[in-house]
């Protein structure tokens, strides 16, 4: 389900959001479709190499593609104003 990157970047979180990221993916990635437009989850307008689809938690941001039924995380990121970091880092999808 992560990729190695995105696990990395999972445990660099603090204790207490892995626990909420955790049960927020769960909640919409895993047990709902993770394809279906919502309000915090949407497929990217711009194409990427990184991810297909972002998935809102409060700041943090999971991108993720789904490959047949399975979703792989390729990134966690944390949203400041317009600008999205990733690893500590200003990344750009």
């Amino acid at each position: 389900m992560f990729a190695p990157d995105a696990a990395r970047q999972f445990k660099q979180l603090t204790a207490a959001e892995r626990s909420r990221l955790k049960e927020a993916i769960r909640a919409s990635l895993v047990e709902d479709d993770a394809t279906t437009a919502s309000r915090n989850r949407f497929a990217l307008r711009r194409p990427s190499q990184h991810a297909s689809f972002e998935f809102r938690a409060g700041e943090l941001r999971v991108f993720y593609r789904v490959v047949g039924d399975e979703v792989r995380i390729t990134l966690i990121g944390r949203k400041k104003g317009s600008r999205l970091f990733v690893g500590g880092k200003r990344f750009t999808l």
